[in-house]
């Protein structure tokens, strides 16, 4: 069972410090990766649907293999409250993503999910599930830190709503926009992947087999002088193993802030 500790004072401090670099160099952020998966969704609480397979295992040996830090929980270890924002009771009391789900430059929920929204299998705080509209702010706010955000979940991205509904202030978040199975190692071989091709290209074409209608997104700020050229040339350079583009976008909302404006580029493939 994993034990939930909070990292150092130091740590937090080190993660802070990263700046938003658009360069390959080692020095351009701290490799950190955040996961919760949940397999077991039948513990007789409301949050039960059906029991999912591992897929994150193999996804920690390649990270940790490549010098990423990091943590990952499991079932009764993840808790909703991970991907909460914190700086207010507003994003839902107990918010912890300062600590958790929005202190690492790669984040990763993976279990069950839909539009908008990610399911746990603990009943923890009288939730087990974070709305992407209402809790969650990653990349922004108390945590600042996530970058990239991978949901191995089903429907949690749409491109539809990206215009409208993105709370969200990462450089790219990657899932599927339907109903979809992941195979135990496939997280690893996208991840693998990144090492001769972009985050998009990798993930478009590992995901969408199968009629996977796979989705990877891109944001970026939309600040004097910028186009949303910039968001596409942020899309087709990101790469997750070569270290490109996976600092925090940074000046992003202030608590119980509205959305900034935003460029928003994506592509989507269904094999």
């Amino acid at each position: 069972m994993n034990v939930r500790t909070r990292p150092t004072i130091a740590a937090l401090f080190g993660l802070l410090a990263a700046g938003m670099l658009f360069t390959a160099t080692p020095a351009q952020a701290l490799q950190e990766y955040y996961i919760d998966e949940i397999t077991d969704y039948t513990n007789s609480n409301p949050c039960d649907i059906y029991d999912l397979n591992e897929i994150t295992a193999s996804l920690k040996t390649a990270l940790d293999s490549d010098g990423w830090g990091g943590s990952r929980f499991l079932n009764d270890s993840a808790w909703p409250q991970d991907f909460w924002e914190e700086c207010s009771s507003s994003y839902g009391s107990g918010g912890d993503d300062y600590v958790y789900g929005d202190s690492a430059n790669l984040a990763i929920h993976a279990g069950h999910g839909g539009a908008h929204y990610l399911v746990f299998g603990s009943y923890h705080g009288s939730a087990c599930g974070v709305s992407m509209t209402d809790n969650a702010r990653m990349g922004a706010m108390a945590g600042s830190q996530a970058a990239f955000a991978m949901y191995l979940d089903c429907e949690v991205i749409q491109g539809s709503d990206l215009g409208t509904n993105e709370y969200q202030w990462l450089h790219q978040q990657a899932g599927w926009q339907n109903a979809i199975g992941i195979g135990d190692d496939e997280p690893r071989d996208f991840y693998n992947a990144t090492g001769t091709a972009t985050n998009a290209d990798a993930w478009l074409n590992q995901m969408s087999s199968g009629g996977r209608d796979a989705i990877i997104a891109t944001t970026e700020t939309d600040s004097s002088g910028s186009s949303l050229d910039d968001c596409w040339s942020f899309h087709n350079a990101a790469t997750l193993k070569g270290n490109i583009g996976n600092a925090p976008r940074g000046s992003g909302p202030a608590c119980l802030g509205s959305q900034e404006a935003y460029w928003y580029c994506y592509e989507d493939y269904q094999n």
